[in-house]
């Protein structure tokens, strides 16, 4: 098992996306170690092919990203940075990557070496990355799920806090469907990223799912620069203030955004590091409720 984010500051990464781009740069330096200096023209050709591929996955990710969040980025282009693309920017930045290579491949006079080149850096990081899975995951503690106090499976945590509107919520009173627990701040660009998700979440999902903002009160500068926020955004869900950041300790929150999922019976399902597509938090709203498979 390896921890599923790494707390930089406030921010939360993927450990898996670091191991794969780690993964990917390692192979491509060793391949142009490999190659040697008698072959120059070949690792430049190898380099401006394969960050070229790379640059058209990012670029059509993104896009998807623009896509479905165009609303929200129009109003905050910064945001753009942050979101997420999605099954279906993966799908397209992957045809476009590999329509690339295949145009390379078939126009060039030295192919063949092209192509030999390009699965030596593919087998070089596939090898990394096995060798960094491997070495991350002897570290780490057996159990220690990235951090967090419940481990999937586990009942979660207790959460009663006060909500915006003045009243007490309590996530136990919403047993008997799922609920999607997202802790944020309103200074917090990823957190900005995906309101538009969860205020779609929480419309589409109604009656079925339950959608909460757990706002990190204690790290902003009062409860009414949450209250303009919500004001501005149109929030669709109820939002619970942790004025002492006690919900988030006890939930092993380490950085924004986290999202935590529970099932029907409130154990933990799921949870989604950094700012969350559409796309995967419907999945682990369906995958959490017993009635939908």
């Amino acid at each position: 098992m390896i921890p599923e984010a790494l707390t930089i500051g406030r921010a939360v990464l993927s450990v898996r996306l670091l191991l794969i781009f780690s993964s990917a740069g390692g192979g491509l330096l060793a391949t142009w170690v490999l190659l040697g200096n008698r072959r120059n023209a070949l690792r430049r050709r190898l380099v401006d092919t394969l960050s070229t591929a790379g640059l058209l996955f990012l670029l059509s990710w993104k896009t998807a990203a623009l896509l479905s969040q165009f609303a929200t980025i129009r109003r905050e282009p910064l945001l753009l940075l942050w979101a997420s693309g999605g099954r279906l920017g993966v799908v397209i930045g992957s045809v476009a990557a590999l329509g690339y290579l295949g145009w390379q491949f078939y126009r060039r006079t030295d192919a063949a070496q092209l192509v030999r080149a390009t699965a030596l850096t593919l087998a070089a990081s596939l090898t990394l990355l096995l060798l960094l899975y491997s070495a991350v995951a002897l570290t780490t503690a057996a159990g220690a799920a990235g951090g967090f106090a419940a481990r999937v499976g586990d009942a979660a945590p207790p959460l009663e806090l006060e909500t915006l509107d003045g009243a007490t919520l309590s996530v136990a009173q919403l047993r008997g469907a799922p609920v999607l627990v997202n802790f944020w701040a309103t200074w917090c660009a990823p957190c900005r990223a995906e309101t538009a998700v969860k205020n779609r979440l929480a419309q589409e999902f109604s009656g079925r799912a339950h959608v909460v903002g757990v706002n990190l009160t204690n790290s902003e500068s009062g409860v009414h620069t949450v209250r303009d926020y919500a004001r501005q955004w149109d929030l669709s869900f109820p939002v619970l203030l942790d004025h002492s950041g006690s919900a988030a300790a006890s939930y092993g929150v380490r950085g924004t955004p986290t999202t935590v999922v529970l099932d029907a019976d409130g154990a933990v399902h799921s949870r989604i590091f950094g700012a969350m597509s559409y796309d995967a938090a419907a999945r682990a709203l369906r995958q959490a409720d017993q009635r939908w498979k």
